[in-house]
């Protein structure tokens, strides 16, 4: 690798591209920032003290800090800013583009100081300290070691940690080739030394973002269940007494990219036959916007009849159903069929959700996901008819919903119930020893 000095033109070059090709939200959501609002020409993410704002009608697409004025340009001035040096910025760039180096074999312009890739800050080894999982995420070991998940989930130690004191969990993330691509770490909060704030603890060892976390895919599975975290999945699991599944995690963000790997391990694990895809993601309102992106790609590649686009604008989601024949009597038909199963549907749901529309070359249905939520004794239902409604009329029902019943997630649904049972041991076993008492007085008292 030259130095820039030697061919400033080479870079600027390479800085173009990276800028041009790069999928800045894309990127965003792997390093763990939230997504809090969008509109029709930008998007705003927050991680920890930044406010980073995409203005994503501009190509190529620049951003500002809403905290930091000097904080501003284009996606490779992002990278710089939060890299090691110049040369770590370019590798991280191509990286997101899925590019290396394209002057290989050149000697490397050395710099006064080493920096190494989070790749390279840490040692990836066989699970052996699990604590996190079992004391923080409430999981069994058998859970851990069962068929589906054996092997598939490891330690992280910094390169530093010598005596492996600080043991995080890596979950890997596959390639259809079955080789592991990326890595995320997690371990309980930390609080930061700079301001003493407690912070979230995960990590993304690369820019490649959209491979996920899938478990064992040679276990003969009958269905598919798709959730948003690692640990929903194994929640399922355990929860459901190690059903015969094939699971797959988004890692709490979808897009094409995470959609193609999908469907590619969704082809891999049911061959020619079309497994039922049971959605398993977060019962908010994220979770429900990630259930229409999946059912949206199943029935754009199952329907013969239809193709479904989104439109999202936060927390509205509007569905529009073309029908490929063009008859409109055809259109009449299925919105007519949407808006029977919503009038029959459970006590309320026809207030809640409006009915859906046709038009003379089009079919719309809009869904206000943030009004779905407000009834939370019903919302659940409510979901799951609609969803129903659209899978049964157009993927021959092989797409089910499967919401934890009274929590936000599987992990959560699984905690809640371990601490109920765990209160309940307790209670029996203050009350043994209340009559225990009891009948030694009476013993004294005779």
């Amino acid at each position: 690798m030259k130095s820039y000095a030697e061919n400033p033109f080479h870079y600027k070059q390479l800085i173009t591209r990276i800028n041009e090709e790069a999928d800045f939200s894309g990127y965003l959501n792997a390093q763990g920032y939230q997504l809090l609002k969008k509109s029709n020409g930008s998007q705003e993410f927050k991680k920890e003290d930044q406010r980073i704002v995409l203005q994503v009608k501009r190509h190529p697409i620049t951003y500002f800090n809403r905290n930091d004025s000097l904080d501003k340009g284009r996606f490779f001035s992002f990278v710089h800013r939060r890299s090691g040096n110049f040369y770590e910025a370019i590798k991280s760039g191509l990286a997101a583009i899925k590019q290396s180096y394209p002057m290989a074999g050149e000697t490397v312009q050395k710099s006064r100081k080493t920096f190494r890739t989070l790749e390279e800050r840490y040692n990836i080894d066989l699970l052996t300290k699990p604590g996190y999982l079992t004391e923080g995420r409430h999981l069994n070991m058998a859970t851990l070691r069962s068929e589906a998940f054996k092997g598939r989930i490891f330690n992280a130690y910094h390169i530093n940690d010598d005596q492996g004191r600080i043991a995080n969990v890596a979950l890997p993330k596959y390639g259809t080739d079955g080789h592991i691509k990326n890595y995320t770490l997690y371990n309980r909060p930390y609080r930061d030394r700079k301001d003493g704030t407690i912070k979230k603890f995960r990590l993304f060892l690369n820019e490649r973002y959209e491979y996920l976390f899938v478990s064992n895919p040679e276990v003969k599975a009958d269905k598919v269940v798709c959730v948003e975290s690692g640990f929903d999945a194994l929640a399922y699991h355990e929860l459901h007494g190690f059903p015969k599944a094939f699971y797959i995690s988004m890692s709490g963000h979808i897009d094409d990219r995470k959609l193609e790997q999908f469907f590619q391990w969704n082809t891999l694990v049911g061959g020619a036959a079309a497994l039922p895809i049971h959605l398993a993601f977060d019962h908010d309102v994220e979770g429900m916007r990630y259930d229409l992106m999946v059912l949206k790609g199943c029935i754009n590649q199952r329907s013969e009849r239809v193709g479904m686009e989104l439109h999202w604008k936060r927390p509205k989601m509007q569905l529009t159903l073309n029908h490929h024949s063009g008859s409109l009597a055809e259109m009449e038909r299925d919105a007519d069929i949407i808006n029977t199963r919503i009038a029959n549907g459970p006590e309320g749901m026809d207030r809640v959700i409006d009915k859906a529309i046709c038009f003379r070359d089009k079919v719309v249905w809009n869904l206000d996901l943030d009004r779905i939520l407000q009834f939370p004794g019903a919302s659940r239902d409510y979901w799951k008819t609609a969803i129903g409604t659209l899978s049964e009329c157009f993927t021959k029902g092989t797409i089910k919903m499967d919401k934890s019943p009274t929590r936000k997630d599987w992990n959560d649904q699984l905690i809640s119930k371990k601490k109920v049972c765990l209160s309940a041991s307790a209670s029996v076993l203050h009350k043994t020893e209340e009559q225990g008492k009891k009948r030694k007085r009476n013993r004294y008292a005779r």
